[in-house]
């Protein structure tokens, strides 16, 4: 060795050379720089993979000594930051596995593993398993929600999976197995929305008629007079009804996840709330009353407001089928009108009676004002040029008297 790489060799110094002799064993990070006899410079590095416990042995090469001692830091250095990503063989679709196992099951609701467990089976799975997770980037990722747009996914769809997926390597992220989100190369598809039509007052008075009769028709009276979500109103109980104060409390929500029934508590605080009802709301649950004390299901015995047959809780696909189908076309009302959009109706009919967006949000229950005024834009911009003429016709009316 030549003495202008003194300082190389004071950095990593052949085992042959060590000061400590030859008795000592070298330790793992530590390395070794050679001088091949083909003229080439060499470097050995053992680290212990940290999945598995065991030491790996990796080799560089260079030209010169200095060249050689610089990759062996770079090797170190990834080793400090991603410690288990440097020798991991994992594929993306085993670290998937596990982060559904042991995160997503674990920390979110079975409706939301449900729902992640679908995604990644379908649109993430087919296409991107069998990469390794250290080898995974942006480029790799681009072709991924093209090859689902031209498998006939909508931009919903995708985005959902693309959501799903970066959540996932959110967590690798944290985890020190990947040392950035490759997501984040990934443009978010371009969702278009179908704007929801809420009921006129008209169509709201012909489906609360044609409500009246059925056994449990007064729960949509409820939803459209209260804006309450289905679970909301399947999982609601006498003991959280005051008729005579005119209020309710939304404590709890029914789930339906693989043909199993939960009740959860709301996902956020603004989801445990209380609501004022109007006389209309008063009158369906006090019918409802009247007709659980004549089926025998009085509330000390059945705490459920709107109950099965049996007394239980009520499933939303036979609800719909059963209940909601037939009394939505008995009233006139298109199917084009989903029961989720009677929370909708309930926003429009507060905004043309001139409520405050802010009193909606907490009736509804949002957890950010901006989600109220993004979904009720189109009804507010009505509400403004309604606003407008009043003013108008104001002011024409104090010109005409000066």
């Amino acid at each position: 060795m030549t003495a202008k790489n003194d300082t190389a060799r004071s950095k990593v110094v052949p085992k042959s050379k060590s000061k400590a002799g030859s008795g000592r064993k070298r330790a793992a990070g530590e390395g070794a720089v050679t001088l091949r006899a083909d003229g080439r410079w060499m470097g050995r590095l053992r680290l212990r993979d940290a999945a598995t416990g065991k030491l790996k042995r990796l080799a560089v090469y260079g030209k010169s000594q200095a060249e050689v001692v610089s990759k062996l830091e770079e090797l170190r250095q990834k080793r400090r930051t991603s410690p288990k990503s440097l020798l991991s063989r994992d594929t993306l679709g085993a670290y998937l596995d596990r982060w559904l196992s042991n995160d997503v099951a674990v920390n979110k609701s079975p409706k939301t593993y449900e729902e992640y467990e679908l995604a990644l089976r379908l649109y993430v799975r087919p296409w991107l398993a069998a990469e390794k997770l250290t080898t995974l980037d942006g480029e790799k990722l681009v072709t991924w929600p093209a090859t689902l747009a031209r498998s006939g996914a909508s931009a919903n769809t995708r985005l959902r999976s693309i959501r799903v997926l970066r959540n996932a390597l959110n967590k690798a992220v944290k985890l020190r197995l990947l040392p950035f989100n490759p997501c984040a190369a990934l443009d978010k598809p371009k969702v278009v929305r179908d704007e929801r039509k809420p009921l006129e007052p008209s169509e709201c008075v012909a489906l609360m008629d044609a409500c009246k009769g059925h056994r449990l028709g007064d729960l949509i009276v409820l939803a459209a007079m209260t804006g309450l979500r289905k679970g909301e109103l399947f999982a609601l109980e006498w003991s959280a009804v005051n008729l005579a104060e005119g209020v309710l409390v939304v404590r709890r929500s029914l789930e339906e996840t693989q043909g199993k029934l939960r009740v959860k508590e709301p996902k956020t605080a603004a989801g445990r709330r209380v609501v004022s009802l109007g006389a209309e709301a008063v009158a369906a649950l006090q019918r409802r009353l009247d007709k659980a004390k004549q089926e025998g299901m009085d509330p000390e015995l059945v705490p459920v407001v709107f109950p099965n047959l049996l007394g239980g809780y009520l499933r939303g696909s036979n609800f719909d089928r059963k209940i909601w189908y037939l009394l939505r076309k008995a009233a006139g009302i298109p199917d084009s009108f989903v029961f989720h959009d009677l929370r909708h109706t309930q926003a429009s009919l507060m905004l043309a009676a001139g409520v405050d967006l802010k009193v909606i949000q907490k009736r509804l229950g949002h957890r950010d004002f901006a989600t109220t005024a993004n979904i009720y834009s189109h009804l507010l911009q009505g509400a403004q040029s309604e606003a407008v003429d009043k003013v108008d016709q104001l002011l024409k009316a104090e010109t005409r008297r000066s």
